[in-house]
């Protein structure tokens, strides 16, 4: 009997992809799942596997992985999908993907299969990661190729053959979790023009209704990575729980925007991302007293680039290989500390640190003698109106 390594979230999709590769396709089903944050019960993730059908269940912890090999590189990288986005999901498949193929190798499986939706992202991520890491294994996408259309019929299919239902599995919408965010779309949230109902959100407290109190953060980084919260050291996982907690009790790190997908289609999503949106913030300050003003200018279209690597699939390229090593290079110097204050979904900087600040605060000055000379600008600025006077004598501006 042929084997098959299948990526298994425990949710509806999976759950019934599962099945159907054991009951229709005939396979020996190993399923693969990994816990990179997303909450509840990890337990329960294998359980349900074994009742939807599974041979064998792989459950392994890859949240310092996680954490340390992506969503920390996509922070030096400036990562932001369309100036939205963390990019917590799309992060988060590349990952996944080597864990199935190394699996697959393992367990001597001829396939590997995931339980992506056929309109959605995450098939091309899969499916581009592992035909990058092994073109050898064959690739199956039970969703797609069975023809289920929407989450009504998955649910159908799961209460008619009697399989396990993870709690949330009636909502219409679909929600996807981990340590670095929370992606929520579809169902009630198809209509743009319409607020997202509070029940929606699952890591962020409302705004209006989070503390009354500002709470006031000090994040310390070490060459881009951040290691400390008010002088207490924390590993990553702990660190990004924490400020997951913290920011996300007084409401910070939601985002409801209107993207644009893989396939070209736009798609309304709503994301709460505490943690990634907090480091941001501390991390770009950082990097404003620590990195010269060409960098600082130059950074943010290579930012962009990065991000739409990883979100279309591409984290598998000499690019995106490339872009990590100039982006760690760039972190030499990004060390110091932050601080924030948070208040009712708001995030403000108070301050920053850095003994490789090249602030120089005498040459800031406007009103004190120090600092550059006088003479040093005239002659600065002597040379800027002469090449406005060179243009203006043979392309005069209109006015």
């Amino acid at each position: 009997m042929d084997k098959v390594v299948m990526a298994y979230s425990g949710g509806v999709d999976t759950t019934a992809a599962l099945h159907w590769l054991k009951r229709v396709r005939g396979l020996k089903v190993v399923a693969l799942a990994l816990n990179i944050g997303q909450g509840g019960d990890f337990d329960d993730v294998a359980e349900r596997a074994i009742d939807a059908g599974a041979d064998a269940v792989h459950a392994i912890d890859r949240r310092r992985t996680f954490v340390k090999q992506y969503c920390f590189k996509a922070l030096k990288a400036g990562a932001k999908y369309e100036n939205s986005y963390y990019l917590s999901a799309a992060l988060s498949r590349p990952l996944i993907a080597t864990e199935m193929v190394a699996l697959a190798r393992e367990e001597g499986a001829r396939y590997v299969a995931h339980g992506a939706p056929p309109k959605g992202n995450d098939q091309f991520r899969f499916e581009c990661a592992v035909a990058a890491l092994d073109p050898g294994l064959e690739m199956m996408a039970p969703m797609r190729e069975w023809g289920l259309d929407s989450r009504e019929e998955v649910l159908a299919y799961l209460k008619q053959n009697r399989l396990p239902i993870s709690d949330g599995s009636a909502r219409t919408y679909s929600s996807d979790r981990n340590i670095w965010g929370v992606r929520s779309s579809a169902g009630e949230l198809e209509d743009p023009n319409e607020p997202a109902p509070e029940y929606i959100y699952q890591i962020t407290s409302d705004p209006l209704q989070a503390p009354a109190e500002p709470e006031e953060l000090e994040i310390k980084f070490h060459q881009g990575e951040p290691v400390s919260i008010n002088g207490k050291r924390y590993q990553a996982v702990e660190l990004v729980e924490e400020l997951n907690r913290v920011a996300g009790l007084h409401g910070v790190g939601r985002m409801d925007t209107v993207e644009d997908r893989i396939l070209g289609f736009k798609s309304r999503e709503v994301y709460e991302a505490p943690a990634a949106h907090i480091l941001h913030i501390a991390h770009d300050e950082l990097e404003k007293l620590t990195l010269d003003s060409e960098f600082v200018e130059f950074k943010p279209a290579l930012s962009a680039r990065y991000a739409k690597l990883v979100y279309d699939s591409q984290w598998y390229t000499k690019l995106r290989e490339s872009m990590d090593s100039f982006f760690r290079e760039s972190q030499q110097y990004v060390s110091g500390t932050v601080k924030l204050k948070l208040f009712k979904g708001a995030v403000h900087v108070l301050g920053r640190h850095s003994e490789f600040s090249i602030y120089d605060r005498e040459a800031s000055r406007r009103h004190q003698q120090g600092g550059i000379p006088a003479a040093s600008v005239a002659g600065y600025l002597e040379l800027r109106r002469l090449n406005q006077m060179t243009h203006a004598f043979k392309q005069r501006p209109k006015f």
